[in-house]
């Protein structure tokens, strides 16, 4: 059984909304870039405070790929906001919750950057610890 390109898509989709609402339950004012791929994020977020920009992965498989100039446009987007960048994973039938990924963490392959599972897992910091992460460093 194939999966066709459009059910991946409507995916896709899907979880970008789904962290759009954990962001929104969290009380940033939050939403999905509907022209997002190569040169935007995924999705937006910010409380007047502290501003994020995500990138949304998932994968039934057990490692992430991101195009390199994906990336340098996430980097880009995020230093011309002074935004904090992150890649937001979702292993399909391996985890309940995203993982977020520093863009530091990812590594680096020809045209590729790439995370697998085990990586993400040790890595990858829950929505909690990003946002107290944040917190904290404005507090300093």
């Amino acid at each position: 059984m194939s999966v066709k390109a459009e059910d991946i898509k409507k995916l896709g989709i899907e979880h970008e909304r789904n962290l759009v609402n954990l962001l929104q339950g969290k009380g940033f004012m939050a939403g999905r870039l509907q022209q997002s791929g190569v040169s935007l994020p995924d999705v937006i977020a910010g409380d007047s405070e502290s501003f994020f920009v995500f990138e949304v992965k998932s994968t039934k498989s057990t490692n992430i790929k991101i195009y390199k100039r994906q990336i340098w446009s996430l980097r880009n987007f995020a230093y011309n906001f002074n935004a904090k960048p992150y890649v937001a994973v979702y292993f399909i039938d391996r985890m309940l919750n995203f993982l977020f990924i520093e863009l530091r963490d990812l590594n680096e392959y020809d045209k590729m950057f790439t995370i697998d599972y085990n990586t993400a897992c040790l890595k990858g910091k829950d929505l909690n610890e990003i946002i107290s992460n944040e917190i904290q460093r404005k507090l300093i």
